[in-house]
């Protein structure tokens, strides 16, 4: 079965939506991105219809190559105007820029936690609000009436938006996990992945998860994100995942799809953060 993320996300906008209507001011967005627009015009697309759909501001700041120097600054100064209630860095952010220019988002206005003190407060147990696509995952599996404790979970990647935060959630809710990186021999991590209950890959690696990687009846969670240009052997700007769909699809139980899967769901928890923290700034009532 392939699981309709554009339905479970649709159910958690119209619950945002039922909440807001009634607010005479709105939250709004600023979507910062540097480099190639084309590489993550999708998602900044899709952001965008978002914000609009629920009646919030939405503005994009690019930044190209040559204001790569300045990055720090115009990121400090997008954070820092009034108007601005969150601001999400598309990730992942160039070899050029320094990571550490991500600090400079307030855990109040950082809906990704994609700032190192957004990030000790999750693992202090004091987040303002939940990673967005992890919980989206966990959503997912939980739509589906898939029960983690004491399943096995085979965890491609461990970056900063999804494997460092789903860890942790998912020891919390009794799974029991393997962690597979890039410098995991592949006999190990095909070892892994076929004896695992639940997979779930976050690498950005296009249709690396083969049929012969998945156990029979298995969950796979596809929360990967790659272009293929005709160069890969793809058409050009083909959206695909980190699981080959075609080759899992007939040999697994529950599977989501790259587009539609994982990534709606993703959007609508950023969403369902952004209107947390907005409530915590303005000292709004849940």
């Amino acid at each position: 079965m392939i699981f309709d993320g554009k339905q479970l996300a649709n159910k958690i906008l119209d619950s945002i939506k039922k909440e807001t209507v009634p607010w005479l001011k709105k939250p709004s967005v600023a979507v910062v991105s540097f480099g190639n627009k084309k590489d993550n015009s999708s998602y900044i697309i899709q952001k965008r219809k978002t914000a609009e759909s629920l009646g919030f501001g939405f503005k994009h700041y690019h930044y190209s190559k040559e204001d790569f120097p300045k990055a720090r600054e115009y990121l400090n100064k997008i954070v820092k105007m009034e108007s601005v209630s969150a601001v999400v860095v598309q990730m992942p952010l160039l070899v050029e820029i320094n990571v550490s220019i991500l600090n400079v988002i307030p855990p109040e206005k950082d809906p990704d936690l994609l700032s190192d003190r957004s990030v000790g407060m999750f693992f202090n147990g004091h987040s303002l609000v939940e990673p967005p696509t992890p919980t989206a995952i966990l959503n997912i599996l939980k739509e589906s009436n898939i029960d983690l404790k004491n399943k096995k979970v085979a965890l491609f990647g461990y970056g900063r938006l999804v494997g460092r935060f789903l860890v942790p959630m998912l020891i919390k809710d009794g799974a029991v996990i393997s962690v597979i990186e890039k410098d995991t021999p592949k006999d190990m991590a095909k070892q892994i992945s076929t004896s695992s209950d639940i997979i779930i890959s976050a690498v950005g690696e296009g249709k690396f998860i083969k049929e012969d990687m998945v156990k029979e009846g298995s969950v796979v969670i596809d929360a990967g994100f790659s272009i293929l240009y005709p160069s890969d052997g793809g058409v050009d700007g083909k959206i695909v995942g980190d699981v080959d769909l075609d080759s899992v699809k007939d040999k697994i139980f529950i599977i989501t799809s790259v587009p539609g899967g994982v990534g709606p769901v993703g959007v609508a928890r950023l969403f369902s953060n952004v209107v947390k923290l907005f409530k915590y700034s303005n000292k709004l009532k849940n």
